[in-house]
């Protein structure tokens, strides 16, 4: 695609306050994109569990057994196996992360309650949470960068380079130096009729209000 201005020097301030008041409109736009991408729930990419009781040791690498609540025995049950990815340390309040566990029956990664490994590893879980595949910040930022590449592109060819809309704004600008514009004191006489007559009626009305209130209290229509 090639680079340039169509007819530059043409339509100056008209394309230019085009440009800056689309401008304005693809912030407002952006802004609002970066708070859509806060919603957007980004697909885990491993779990994060806290440790209760544990005993034994586990390292990265190592696979693990997943415990989970049989509902129709109501018991502890394996459920799948998981995959540890790093652990801080191997005691109680310690963090295990492990890869998205393979588990049996749909169950929720969530609904683990223990694991069982090698090396007489057993540890009872505290509680879990989801680690994103990506930080949500990487999201709201690459959406709002995609908008505004998009939106300055389409500013670009709406200003510069798409000769129908060129030739449109240079016409604009062409019928707005023709207009005759208002002096000052021209300006100031307008407005200050306008504010007496505004005056004039409002004080003609309240008369006539007044008036008919009163005839119509007269005759008994009116109930006070």
């Amino acid at each position: 695609m090639a680079i340039g201005i169509y007819k530059p020097g043409q339509g100056y301030w008209v394309r230019v306050l085009t440009a800056v008041g689309a401008g304005v409109l693809l912030l407002a736009c952006a802004a609002w994109v970066w708070s859509q991408g806060a919603l957007i729930k980004i697909p885990a990419g491993a779990w994060r569990y806290t440790l209760g009781p544990t005993q034994g040791a586990t390292a990265a690498g190592a696979r693990l057994e997943a415990f989970a609540i049989d509902p129709v025995t109501a018991q502890r049950s394996s459920f799948g196996e998981a995959v540890v990815r790093s652990i801080d340390r191997v005691e109680a309040g310690g963090t295990l992360i492990v890869e998205p566990p393979v588990l049996r029956d749909g169950t929720s990664p969530a609904a683990i309650v223990a694991f069982l490994g090698d090396g007489g590893f057993e540890a009872s879980i505290a509680s879990v949470s989801a680690v994103p595949m990506f930080e949500q910040l990487y999201l709201q930022a690459g959406m709002v960068a995609l908008t505004l590449l998009v939106g300055l592109w389409l500013i670009y060819r709406l200003t510069a380079r798409s000769p129908r809309a060129v030739e449109f704004l240079i016409a604009t600008d062409g019928e707005m130096k023709k207009v005759n514009w208002s002096t000052r004191r021209e300006v100031i006489g307008s407005t200050w009729v306008v504010i007496v007559a505004c005056v004039l009626i409002a004080g003609f009305l309240y008369v006539v209000d007044q008036a008919f209130a009163a005839f119509f209290d007269a005759v008994g229509v009116l109930e006070r």
